[in-house]
């Protein structure tokens, strides 16, 4: 049993984080969708990173068997003289790494290249990149310099992918160097945390600043049967004369607007950036007035193409020049708009003037605010927390796509990769979920009036 830099990048987030793994992990979550299309992008921006360097000589595996080789064949790349090595592996006793990039600059002299699909350098890429050269110097090599390649998200594709522009490239030798003797502590430490029969103690007050605390939270109470709240007799505090000044600057028509985006590290059409959220999708719920009959608008984009555009057509002909326009979390949607008009400049002042009419239903139930507060949300004002609450007979769990992160990805994989033989299926389900997303804001506003009307000052 070796201990790879993942392995040890899990025990220093949490020494039982590396137990589970190697010992019990069915007790971790799954990959989910939406992880495993980051993890698929970062191979696509990989890509573009070994292209900024010449003669380069791809290793890699695809099955048990090329793995097992891979070191071998790394030894043979540096003996057919080989300048650099994509995707290589070196071993030294119980610890093994692969480096993403070798780069050979002397006599048993290389740098080193790590590819990294965020925006900046992380303290996380410094610990990888730490115990990459303690391994790799094991192996007889002196690092010169060490490099960390990332996402430049201020790139804007025009035509063919530039990898020189889309790439950015930061020194981190010396701030590697500075965690030698941490590293050599904790690798042998980790290694005996692996190789033993007895977890660690899994307590949250042992994760490191590496760790994410929800997902470890999770982890934990699985494993300890952390008992869920009881919010039995639970009722709402209800500030009444806040909630009406709220409704009552509303105009109507009400406009109830939710997007669905794509985002891609590798943009897919020109003028997009890295990481941009574009709209694919939205729903319009409208109430022309207070007794009006409810209907609804939508837009789903369905060819590979940039969906930009015709979302701006069409939500400029279904919302009006007039009235509410009421989302939750108004900051997504507006900088949505803000890169409608950006794309389509001939749209800018009509994205605008809508950004202008947008108010946030979250404002009520916002804890800082307090006017709409239940322990049932649980410190939270997602509307995923707060419908089930509010309008408990309006539900997300009969749908087939849950979050947004899943619409996205599957919208990608399904209309722009083609990778999705359900793709009718698929956008049906999209649909759905969009839909019920601003149907969801309706009922909790019709619900806000109620309470109104209901709540004793």
């Amino acid at each position: 049993m070796q201990l790879s830099k993942s392995d040890y990048m899990l025990y220093l987030k949490h020494p039982a984080w590396l137990w589970l793994k190697k010992h019990d992990k069915d007790k971790l979550p799954p990959v989910d969708d939406s992880t495993q299309a980051m993890f698929d992008a970062g191979h696509k921006f990989e890509a573009y990173a070994e292209a900024i360097f010449e003669n380069g000589v791809t290793l890699g595996f695809n099955n048990y068997d090329e793995y097992n080789s891979l070191t071998g064949r790394t030894q043979q790349a540096f003996a057919d003289g080989a300048t650099t090595i994509f995707q290589s592996r070196f071993v030294s006793g119980d610890y093994n790494c692969l480096p993403d990039i070798i780069d050979v600059v002397g006599d048993k002299e290389v740098d080193l290249y790590e590819i990294k699909s965020s925006t900046k350098v992380k303290d996380e890429h410094l610990y990888d990149l730490a115990f990459q050269r303690a391994v790799i110097e094991a192996n007889g090599l002196t690092i010169r310099k060490i490099f960390v390649i990332y996402v430049n998200n201020e790139y804007v594709r025009h035509g063919a992918i530039n990898p020189e522009e889309l790439t950015k490239m930061d020194d981190v030798t010396l701030a590697v160097h500075n965690l030698a003797s941490f590293t050599e502590s904790n690798m042998p430490l980790a290694l005996e945390t692996m190789k033993s029969d007895t977890m660690p103690d899994p307590n949250p007050i042992f994760l490191s600043k590496l760790g994410d605390k929800k997902e470890w939270q999770a982890i934990y109470d699985e494993l300890v049967g952390t008992p869920k709240p009881d919010y039995s007799g639970a009722e709402p505090t209800i500030e009444k004369h806040e909630i009406e000044a709220f409704l009552s600057e509303l105009e109507f028509p009400l406009y109830f607007l939710d997007y669905e985006t794509m985002s891609a590290v590798v943009p897919y059409f020109d003028g997009h950036r890295p990481y941009q959220q574009v709209p694919s999708q939205y729903s319009l719920h409208i109430l022309d007035s207070p007794d009006a009959e409810l209907r609804q608008k939508e837009y789903l984009h369905r060819d590979n193409s940039d969906p930009s555009l015709p979302i701006a057509q069409h939500l400029v002909e279904d919302i009006g020049d007039h009235g509410s326009i009421i989302t939750w979390n108004m900051g997504f949607e507006k900088s949505c708009n803000v890169t409608l008009g950006k794309l389509n400049p001939e749209y800018a002042a009509a994205m605008e003037k809508i950004n202008e009419r947008i108010t946030d239903l979250m404002i009520p139930f916002k804890p800082k605010n307090g006017w709409y507060s239940d322990p049932r949300f649980e410190g939270s004002a997602s509307i995923k927390k707060v419908l089930p609450v509010v309008v408990p007979a309006l539900s997300y769990k009969e749908l087939n796509i849950q979050n947004g992160g899943s619409a996205q990805t599957l919208w990608m994989q399904a209309v722009l990769d083609s990778t999705r033989d359900d793709k009718e299926k698929i956008l049906d389900d999209l649909i759905k979920y969009c839909g019920l997303d601003t149907l969801a804001m309706v009922e909790i506003y019709e619900a806000l009036k109620k309470v109104t009307t209901n709540t004793q000052a």
